[in-house]
């Protein structure tokens, strides 16, 4: 069956028109780049037969900050984070280890957030590992930006470690 030219379903959304400020770079406002973030996340197979996932944060300024006492340079990390899981073929986190920049690692919430990594250790990344875990992590490390490193690294290691995932099955106690 065809359908007459006159008849076809339109896209409802507008298409840019000539001059229009979003088709036209010299018509966009003037701006000036203040703050940049990089997330950067690397998934390794290793000879053993185990996966290391590492993530990478740092936050830059482009004008001088003063942090902790120290002073940063604009274009330097004034914050910078590294997070590291192991995790082996049935997507259990033999290892987690996070590193904190000394600029930022001055706070007793840089501490915990360290210390929260070893709460990983031996948990499945299954179907609850995101709303549990990411949960109780997020908490424990008392640490925003190690949590969205967090995330990201988790979400790594789903993308390579091959295999399937491994399923929850839940018993009832009544069972």
């Amino acid at each position: 069956m065809s359908v007459e030219p006159s008849r076809r379903r339109r896209s409802r959304r507008p298409r840019p028109q000539a001059g229009d400020a979003t088709t036209s770079p010299a018509q966009r406002p003037v701006r000036q780049l203040v703050h940049g973030r990089q997330l950067v996340c690397r998934g390794y197979r290793r000879d053993d037969g185990r996966w290391d996932i590492e993530g990478r944060l740092a936050d830059v300024k482009t004008r001088d900050v003063r942090l902790g006492g120290m002073n940063v340079a604009a274009g330097e990390p004034y914050r910078a984070l590294a997070l590291a899981v192991t995790v082996d073929e049935t997507h259990t986190i033999r290892d987690a280890r996070a590193e904190l920049d000394v600029r930022t690692a001055g706070s007793a919430a840089c501490a915990r957030a360290a210390a929260a990594c070893e709460m990983l250790q031996g948990r499945r990344i299954d179907a609850l590992f995101a709303a549990e875990t990411m949960e109780r992590f997020a908490r424990a490390a008392d640490c925003p930006h190690l949590a969205e490193l967090f995330a990201a690294v988790i979400a790594t290691a789903r993308e390579t470690v091959p295999g399937p995932r491994p399923t929850v099955v839940r018993v009832d106690a009544d069972d």
